[in-house]
């Protein structure tokens, strides 16, 4: 698996992306969006899934990706759809053939309880390990769904499984600060070795199929393990 210190996430053949956060429809995610688009398959199409909400916020945000050039696909909603329907052929057809797999919303828990130990997340673990080469983006709590803890937003704060492409690790979006953070505060009461990553809005932690580990947009990703101090991630590219 790759590894830069503390950190260590799935190996795989499409790259991994964890934006903080941001309004996409005021622009304020548009630069991680254009990097993320150079560097995934075009040729394949996008599925978005948001973990709350109607579908038209899925479908705006499938619209948003193609008029930046991506290449459209999909869109669904788990406030309109079942756990069910996403083990469906249908649906799995969908992620054996997608390039970018969008994972997004305010709440991770929706997204964790129905991908869990499921067909679905299989496609999407091969499809990111092989050849297919998916590009997994998961924005807000799309981003804390890809660590191996998740929390609910507000308090009291449940804690449950992730979907463990970060491993050993909980990723803390819309990130201001350690003293604003009361989930990073924490972690040293959840177990020894644990890694925190706050992660500001409009700015993403990307890490590529070689490695790479890049900070995207304008700012910087705050990494904390429980048994050390509080460190920047070492990175590479803007920001």
């Amino acid at each position: 698996m790759p590894q830069q210190g503390p950190l260590r996430w799935l190996d795989g053949e499409g790259w991994l992306v964890l934006l903080g956060g941001g309004d996409w429809l005021r622009g304020e995610t548009d630069a991680v969006d254009a990097q993320l688009l150079s560097v995934a398959n075009l040729d394949r199409p996008m599925v978005v899934l948001t973990a709350e909400g109607n579908q038209a916020t899925a479908d705006g945000i499938l619209e948003h990706y193609t008029a930046l050039g991506g290449p459209g696909g999909e869109s669904f909603s788990l406030g309109a759809i079942t756990r069910d329907q996403l083990q469906t052929q249908e649906f799995l057809q969908l992620l054996q053939e997608a390039g970018i797999l969008y994972l997004g919303g305010e709440n991770p828990l929706p997204l964790t309880n129905n991908l869990v130990n499921t067909e679905a997340l299989r496609y999407v673990v091969e499809g990111f390990s092989t050849l297919q080469g998916l590009t997994l983006i998961g924005a807000g709590a799309g981003a804390a769904a890809l660590g191996h803890w998740v929390f609910t937003p507000q308090p009291p704060y449940h804690q449950a499984m992730g979907l463990g492409f970060v491993m050993n690790a909980v990723v803390i979006p819309h990130f201001t600060g350690t003293e604003n953070s009361p989930i990073l505060r924490a972690l040293p009461r959840i177990g020894e070795n644990l890694l925190g990553l706050g992660i500001p809005d409009t700015v993403a932690l990307a890490l590529g199929p070689a490695g790479q580990v890049e900070t995207w947009g304008d700012g910087r990703v705050t990494a904390v393990v429980t048994t050390h101090d509080s460190t920047d991630v070492d990175t590479d590219g803007p920001g």
